[in-house]
């Protein structure tokens, strides 16, 4: 008698990596009319007058703009396997705003190589304003309201190094090996809305670059969740200085003296401390340390 094999566990990979549709996925009208609500044809016209990477200035042509960004912004949305697919849906059904449209893959691949970051950076920024002057208030589940009210904002900044899509598109053998740079993104803690985005050509950057704007960024008594890649004692004197807050992860063998005892448990321990034993790079400022025991750490 021959014994049931096993169902292998489910992986819970990256759904970034995972093997692409073939077919691309249907069209949702509300998605669509959200879509149209923020990208409106007047934030592209401004930007079309920018340089292009090959410092010409980018003239009308048949994949203007707008036609670039419905491509862009249909292959996420709609998971479109890559850009003959994009093509054959452009040619036969027409993205978004855009009606049918008959163009090569060649040409959708060389004006993306052409276009600057930075109009993508700028036309991400004029959605987010907007989406600012539209949004009313956030609501949040009841567990968090008292939470929220003890900070003007609570966002999130996270930076990441991008990389060019070699696999879709042309790219000289010299620039295989080449980063597309570093993005920093601030989203509002309860609703993942994107807040601002900044990008970095260097790719090999560290995130500490935007800690300036970063507290600049934030408003008075906000409050600012970041991981290890900004630890720093003068940066931590300066949110308690402009009166905002942070919270991030203690580093490993930061040295620290306690100074207060708020409360602990088996499970916890709530402290004020002082960071830094040394003259030479003491935190002036006092800060509060919540230890939570997990797991076996």
């Amino acid at each position: 008698m021959k014994k049931r094999s096993k169902q292998r566990p489910r992986k819970q990979g990256n759904p970034d990596l995972r093997r692409p549709h073939q077919c691309p996925s249907p069209e949702i009208p509300q998605v669509i009319e959200e879509l149209k609500k923020y990208l409106e044809p007047r934030l592209f016209t401004p930007l079309k007058y920018m340089r292009g990477n090959h410092e010409k200035i980018m003239r009308d042509r048949l994949l203007t703009l707008p036609v670039v960004v419905a491509l862009l912004v249909s292959l996420v949305y709609r998971q479109i396997a890559g850009l003959s697919e994009a093509v054959r849906v452009l040619k036969e059904e027409g993205l978004l705003w855009v009606e049918p449209l008959k163009v090569s893959k060649q040409a959708v691949s060389k004006r993306l190589m052409s276009l600057p970051t930075e109009i993508f950076v700028l036309l991400l920024r004029n959605i987010l304003e907007k989406r600012k002057e539209m949004s009313g208030k956030i609501s949040i589940a009841e567990k968090w309201q008292k939470v929220r009210e003890k900070f003007s904002v609570i966002w999130i900044a996270d930076g990441s190094t991008l990389e060019q899509l070699r696999k879709r598109l042309k790219a000289s053998e010299k620039e295989s090996g080449k980063l597309a740079g570093r993005i920093m993104m601030i989203v509002e803690a309860f609703t993942q809305v994107p807040v601002t985005v900044w990008y970095q050509k260097n790719e090999r950057c560290n995130d500490k670059v935007w800690a300036e704007q970063l507290i600049n960024e934030l408003p008075t008594s906000g409050l600012l969740v970041v991981d290890l890649g900004f630890f720093s004692f003068p940066w931590f004197d300066q949110f308690t200085k402009e009166g905002k807050y942070f919270l991030t992860r203690m580093r490993g063998k930061t040295s620290y003296q306690i100074k207060q005892v708020l409360s602990a448990g088996k499970l916890y321990r709530d402290e004020i401390i002082t960071l830094g034993q040394y003259r030479s790079n003491p935190c002036h400022s006092t800060v509060r340390l919540v230890s939570v025991l997990w797991g076996n750490t």
